[in-house]
């Protein structure tokens, strides 16, 4: 880190962020363009939602497995590496003539979208002041909600006027002209110290981390248990037309961005805990109201940004929470961290599906809310021990 200036972290950050963007768009983009994807390669809407799921599993399964064995790479070769598989990954899906090479395209995308995420988030903890690590984090992940605010509604309508396929030829050539500065101004930061794959697992002896990873679990267990299925129900229960949809998700997608700022600034302002806690209840009251209040737009709006906002806001202090946890392992425990979420969302829109068929649409915004107070009392737990430790020492 000889050649790095302390006063030029911020630039790296936002860098890191454009670069979150850009991969949260090629995972997000799929809800978007489902009904003309399934069309043209001829599969049913319910087989192509499975692009979600094998995304997911990916990035949940190979990321920590990645990271593990990448731990003495230089961080910069591997963001940039990451980026490289992210643009091949672009390419097959922009080739794929049929389901099964999408199938792989989008298991590409995944685990180098997985990979990019976490040592962004790493180099964001490592080059920001200590005082600043929170808000760091949460410019990173912010880049992540712009994805929902610009990259989800102007990719559909790209796929809408252009076709499907010129999305990812796109988000490909943005990825190319973006490895330059992010080349250009992340100075060489060394990997942690090599570590066997089974020492760095060994932080999951410890309950408060375990508690932690269930927190992350649980959240977006009930956020992609509301999520999934929200566009129908905003049908159902509001008489919403897609238009009106598209705008109420962009509202939601400002939100997301918000709550990303205010999740940073809480976290080193107000604390670890208070922020936490506060944006889990946020969370879990918005979505116990979310039936009641989204039958009309206004209702819609305002309870969908207030669900936004908690969830979105959680997301980077917990990120920095589990960062203070393990220390040692800030890599691995991030990655061990996306894989959770990962896997959430898989369930989560499983679970969804569920409730859907056997109770009602209106049913997902208590069922999520009930999940979401669940990983609450794991945040507790988490803090609680994570507090008596500290004071032992």
């Amino acid at each position: 880190m000889k050649d790095y200036n302390m006063k030029s972290y911020k630039l790296i950050i936002y860098f890191l962020a454009l670069g979150a963007t850009v991969v949260g768009t090629a995972e997000s983009i799929i809800t978007g363009i489902l009904d003309m994807l399934a069309s043209d390669i001829n599969v049913s809407i319910g087989l192509a939602g499975q692009l979600v799921t094998v995304y997911s599993i990916a990035y949940a399964v190979g990321t920590p497995i990645l990271i593990a064995i990448t731990s003495k790479v230089d961080r910069k070769k591997l963001l940039l590496a990451a980026l490289c598989i992210f643009v091949i990954g672009n390419i097959i899906a922009v080739l794929s003539p049929n389901y099964a090479l999408l199938m792989i395209s989008r298991a590409v995308l995944g685990v180098s979208a997985g990979v990019f995420a976490v040592v962004a988030l790493g180099v964001a903890a490592q080059i920001a002041p200590p005082e600043k690590r929170g808000s760091a984090i949460g410019t990173v992940l912010m880049g992540t909600s712009l994805s929902l605010v610009i990259g989800l509604p102007l990719g559909t309508l790209i796929g809408e006027y252009m076709g499907w396929r010129w999305i990812f030829a796109i988000l490909g050539v943005i990825t190319i002209i973006m490895t330059v500065p992010i080349a250009k101004a992340v100075p060489k930061l060394s990997g942690q110290v090599a570590i066997p794959l089974s020492k760095q697992l060994a932080v999951l002896k410890e309950f408060k981390v375990i508690s932690g990873l269930l927190t992350s679990l649980f959240f977006i267990t009930g956020y992609s248990v509301v999520s999934t299925y929200l566009a129908p129900l905003l049908r159902e229960n509001a008489g919403l037309n897609t238009n009106t949809i598209s705008l109420v998700l962009l509202g939601m997608g400002l939100m997301a961005v918000v709550g990303s700022r205010v999740g940073g600034y809480g976290a080193d302002k107000w604390g670890i805990a208070r922020t936490l806690i506060a944006s889990l209840l946020l969370h879990v009251i918005a979505l116990f109201f979310l039936p009641i209040a989204a039958v009309t737009f206004a209702g819609a709006l305002f309870i969908l940004a207030l669900w936004m906002l908690g969830a979105w806001t959680t997301a980077p202090v917990q990120q920095f929470s589990l960062v203070t946890m393990a220390p040692q392992s800030t890599d691995i425990i991030l990655s061990l961290n996306s894989s959770a979420f990962h896997i959430g969302v898989a369930l989560g829109a499983v679970l969804g599906g569920v409730v859907v068929e056997q109770l009602s649409l209106s049913s997902i915004g208590w069922v999520g809310g009930l999940i979401v107070l669940l990983a609450t009392v794991f945040a507790v737990i988490s803090i609680a021990l994570k507090n008596k430790q500290h004071v032992a020492e």
